[in-house]
């Protein structure tokens, strides 16, 4: 059973107890001690036997279902504030990332176009890799849109509020 482990503790501190002490007072091992209050996790027979020891109800030491599933819950909300962090940097960086593309596909436009103009390239040349180009820019667009759109999905977000 899951039991407060900080409880038993003080408990046992307020008495000015070691866990030596508590073993021979309550006929439980050292070991067995050491590990409830380092595991937060008894036997009902030795939660019995500490209950009896400190002259306190069974229940004050055992931790009930309600804060066990309160504590629960805080850490799911702390998790999701995490991932929902984790996420937006990682919608952020995606954005980033695409304007990095795109200034690339741009700077490739331009050599495409002053080689053209400096005659190092022919007419035909010039269609192939302006087209090529084009096409790049076009999926990649595409691919950043796409990944971008579950990652809101996944949020539960819209464009503004990034």
């Amino acid at each position: 059973m899951k039991i407060n482990a900080a409880h038993l503790k003080s408990l046992r501190e307020s008495r000015c107890w070691s866990q030596q002490a508590l073993s021979e007072f309550s006929g439980l091992s050292l070991r067995t001690i050491q590990r409830i209050e380092a595991k937060s996790v008894a036997s009902k027979e030795s939660i019995k036997c500490l209950a009896a020891v400190y002259e306190v109800p069974v229940q004050s030491l055992c931790i009930s279902d309600l804060s066990i599933s309160e504590s629960s819950a805080e850490i799911d909300d702390e998790q999701v504030q995490k991932k929902g962090a984790q996420s937006k940097l990682q919608l952020k960086r995606m954005y980033i990332q695409f304007a990095f593309v795109f200034v690339c596909h741009m700077f490739g436009f331009v050599g495409i176009f002053f080689a053209y103009d400096e005659q190092r390239i022919d007419s035909e040349t010039f269609q192939v890799l302006k087209n090529s180009l084009s096409i790049v820019l076009v999926f990649s667009a595409l691919y950043f849109m796409f990944h971008a759109y579950k990652l809101k999905r996944k949020l539960g977000i819209g464009s503004s509020e990034i």
